[in-house]
């Protein structure tokens, strides 16, 4: 663990402070007629960027499964990353249609292919902080709080959505124990695949590039959204300008950014610098070498598993980014500094006397998640492998029903049916791969094995936490061979056909999940009650932050719908290395003909192809004249908003978000304009390949786009 006397000297946290630049920072659509922007470079009015009234730009957004995406026609096309379709393509692939490896195009309707990815369109707001926070008292108990909390809002949506049966009903923390808003969705299940380039296009620089400036690859898909089994008609679509932009114009993105941390506490960035960021990336990067190694050559096994890879890798990246960044930045120390401020603040205020003990109250607090933390997580972890994941489960439902009537256990397994079968589907989702399987689980139980908790150590029979890793790996492979649920696809079948059954299977796998039951329930109700207290002081921090520094604050992404702004903009991310905002094709032909790395491999006439091509003058770089890939700005961004559109001053398209520069992950925590950077794919770039390459001339057409 790391030393953390700064912490206990201190005994203070806040919220970081406002910046005084306006272009950082996710708005909601509320706060943008508080913006100047016209004199940022916005030429249309605000109005037709949002409006309660009317359709504007708002209404051509969608949210796509965990991304977003905008309507680029009137017969519900919509345009968003390759990545984000990526496991849907993979699943209507094979080693015969690998269309994930060719590529796909639907020139009718007729020929487009169905995915399971749901789309939503946001159709209204309301607070209702107020009604969530009914019945709130501050001296009230924080778990009781949590608990009321979440029983008022499980009532507001049961209440709204009787009265819009048609809407999803959702009900976001924008500010945690202080703002709640109610979100109507309209949500469309028939999604359809139109234009998916091929994947060394749409994933070119693999791995080598995630996270990364300069970037080269066409990370663009088409779908089409229905309503009953007709292309839905949306109330607006973007525009497309195939004209793009150059360096310094103003842009702006709108989307559904995931999950930022920037009002978190100064305690809530050390237990992620020193636990979560670190023992997560190293466990993904084992997974994903197991995974690699299991899959080997095998392309059905490779397009298995290639969803679960990408995701992998994506995360591990983005932790070690972000891990990067709080060293090399002073994002911690400026906090600490800061925090010096606000308690001298509060100190030299009679009137905010009442809110000093949460200074000391949230540090103990933070302290015991602290000796918790590693523990947990990799508890935690087991809970995703595979076949311990079913296991364990089976073992919690096992000893739920060991002690119920007859009459209880039917009446029991008959009610919860469905949730047991999903928290068992670990067992479904992995089929005889064993080697990977123990792979996995030995780690995990390796790792756990040097905990200093007796209650872990009693798992492997060792004593202070001492364990000989080839012991450990003999044992598990003992444990594995006498297991009567090594055969995946028959114990999902006893599961399903006799859930009863099933349960009472005598099984190695379930006694010691059983085992990691108990230490994990114990552990998880005090890391509960721990979290909640934590949360129960953050509406008092806000109180002090707005007091300290006046006004309200910007409120954390949480997926709800958001606006950002700023300009096409390269940056030196180190010394005398200056990175300019735009990548062209020229850059593809030198990393596919200057390396031998498999991420930039491209086939000889995909190369020559890309040489010989004389694109519409329109598609080219207005100085070079080379074909513009990827893009460069400014602007806030984070996960969710990857399939943003990227709209110039006009409200046009003009590029899709697809990423951040690598000194950018730290942006969930921090945001600043000297490192901050987003990543998207140039309109030219799209238009490129879908004409030249995709002969999507119908597409094209559709969209309003003649090259």
């Amino acid at each position: 663990m790391k030393n953390i006397t700064l912490t206990l000297l201190l005994l203070v946290i806040i919220f970081a402070f406002k910046s005084d630049r306006d272009e950082e920072g996710m708005f909601l659509m509320s706060h943008l007629s508080s913006l100047d922007l016209k004199k940022a470079g916005l030429e249309i009015d605000v109005d037709e960027i949002y409006n309660e009234e009317k359709p504007a730009l708002v209404n051509a957004l969608v949210r796509l499964g965990g991304c977003t995406g905008s309507f680029i026609s009137e017969s519900g096309l919509i345009i968003t990353n390759h990545h984000c379709v990526f496991s849907s393509v993979a699943g209507a692939s094979s080693s015969e249609n690998n269309y994930l490896e060719n590529g796909f195009y639907a020139a009718k309707k007729e020929q487009e292919i169905k995915t399971t990815l749901p789309v939503r369109i946001t159709q209204s707001y309301v607070d209702v902080s107020e009604l969530v926070l009914a019945d709130i008292s501050e001296t009230i108990d924080a778990l009781l709080k949590r608990d009321i909390i979440s029983d008022n809002i499980k009532a507001i949506v049961e209440k709204e959505q009787a009265k819009y049966p048609n809407l999803t009903v959702e009900v976001s923390e924008m500010l945690v124990g202080k703002s709640y808003t109610l979100f109507r969705y309209k949500t469309l299940n028939d999604v359809r695949l139109v234009y998916v380039p091929p994947k060394n296009i749409g994933k070119f620089g693999g791995e080598s590039d995630n996270w990364e400036w300069p970037r080269h690859n066409g990370d663009f898909s088409i779908v089409r959204a229905y309503e009953n089994n007709m292309p839905y008609q949306p109330e607006a679509h973007l525009e497309v300008n195939p004209n793009g932009t150059k360096e310094g114009d103003f842009t702006f993105i709108l989307g559904y950014p995931g999950t930022t941390y920037r009002n978190q506490t100064a305690e809530f960035l050390e237990y992620q610098n020193t636990f979560v960021l670190p023992i997560i990336a190293d466990w993904f990067d084992f997974r994903i070498a197991a995974i690699e190694e299991f899959a080997g050559a095998n392309v059905d096994l490779q397009l298995r598993y290639s969803g679960r890879l990408a995701s992998l890798n994506n995360t591990a990246k983005n932790f070690k980014g972000k891990m990067q960044g709080l060293r090399r930045t002073d994002v911690l120390v400026k906090t600490y500094q800061d925090q010096i401020k606000l308690a001298q603040y509060v100190a030299s205020n009679k009137e905010m006397s009442s809110y000093l003990p949460i200074f000391k109250q949230n540090n103990e607090l933070y302290m015991r998640k602290f000796e918790l933390s590693r523990d947990f997580i990799y508890l935690n972890q087991l809970y995703g492998n595979g076949i311990f994941g079913g296991a364990a489960y089976a073992a919690l439902y096992a000893s739920k029903i060991a002690e119920m009537s007859k009459e209880d256990k039917a009446s029991y397994l008959a009610e919860s049916k469905e949730q047991i079968e999903k928290d068992l589907s670990g067992y479904k989702g992995v089929s005889s791969i064993e080697s990977m399987e123990l792979k996995l689980f030995c780690e995990l139980y390796y790792q756990l094995g040097q905990s200093s908790l007796p209650q872990i150590n009693e798992i492997f029979n060792a004593e202070n936490g001492s364990i000989d890793k080839e012991s450990l790996y003999a044992a598990a492979r003992h444990i594995w061979y006498k297991s009567k649920l090594k055969n995946i696809e028959s114990a999902a079948e006893l599961m399903t056909k006799d859930l009863d059954k099933f349960l009472k299977t005598k099984d190695a796998f379930i006694t010691m999940g059983n085992k990691v039951n108990r230490v994990f329930s114990e552990m998880q109700v005090e890391m509960n009650v721990l979290n909640a207290e934590i949360d129960a002081l953050i509406p008092k921090f806000n109180d002090v932050e707005m007091a300290a520094n006046g006004g309200d604050f910007m409120p954390d992404a949480n997926g709800t719908l958001r606006f950002t702004y700023g300009y096409i903009k390269g940056y030196e991310p180190e010394d005398a290395i200056a990175l300019k905002p735009f990548t062209t094709i020229k850059g593809i032909l030198e990393k596919a003909e200057g390396t031998a790395n498999p991420d930039y491999f491209l086939q000889n006439e995909f190369i020559e192809k890309l040489k010989k091509i004389e694109p519409a003058d329109v598609l080219r770089h207005p100085t070079d004249k080379e074909v513009v890939v990827g893009m460069l700005y400014n602007m806030d961004t984070t996960g969710g908003n990857s399939g943003s559109p990227v709209m110039d001053s006009k409200g046009r398209l003009v590029g899709v978000n697809f990423d951040r520069a690598y000194t950018a992950t730290i942006n969930d925590y921090a945001w600043n304009e000297s490192y901050s950077r987003s990543i998207g794919v140039d309109i030219r770039y799209v238009l490129y390949v879908m004409k030249y390459f995709g002969e999507a001339d119908e597409v094209l057409a559709e969209m309003g786009v003649t090259l």
